[in-house]
């Protein structure tokens, strides 16, 4: 079963990146900040959240890592200096899903899609990848 490791902000999913970067296959889940209900204010991201968590259970390497990074509220988000937003990230729209050191990445409405979800992590299974190649 994959581990989920949740970050708030920036800096803290830096640190624990550095912590886990040669250790296993990563992911980075951002999303916007919830309220005290546990909604976010991303309304896109509130929309996608069953599907995204359905599709860590079901298609996620078992041996993986979920990054679970909370963006902050709306006005950081939107802010120009924000460091989500810059390389090596380049997170421009929530929710967004990277393969950590990899190329691909599912943002917004694609990750409504449970087709794509189940291809993303088919693709970058390291294990799946290896058996291939070996």
């Amino acid at each position: 079963m994959p581990e989920y490791v949740p970050a708030r902000g920036f800096k803290e999913m830096e640190n624990l990146l550095r912590l886990y970067e040669n250790q296993r296959n990563i992911y980075i889940y951002f999303y916007g900040e919830k309220d005290k209900q546990g909604r976010s204010w991303c309304p896109d991201c509130v929309a996608a959240e069953d599907t995204i968590m359905s599709a860590f259970r079901s298609h996620a390497p078992a041996d993986c890592l979920i990054l679970v990074v909370d963006v902050g509220n709306r006005e950081f988000w939107m802010g120009k200096d924000n460091a989500f937003r810059k390389p090596p990230y380049s997170v421009d729209g929530i929710p967004a899903l990277i393969h950590w050191k990899g190329v691909e990445r599912l943002d917004g409405d694609q990750l409504l899609k449970k087709s794509l979800l189940e291809l993303f992590f088919e693709e970058t299974d390291s294990r799946k990848s290896n058996a291939v190649t070996q």
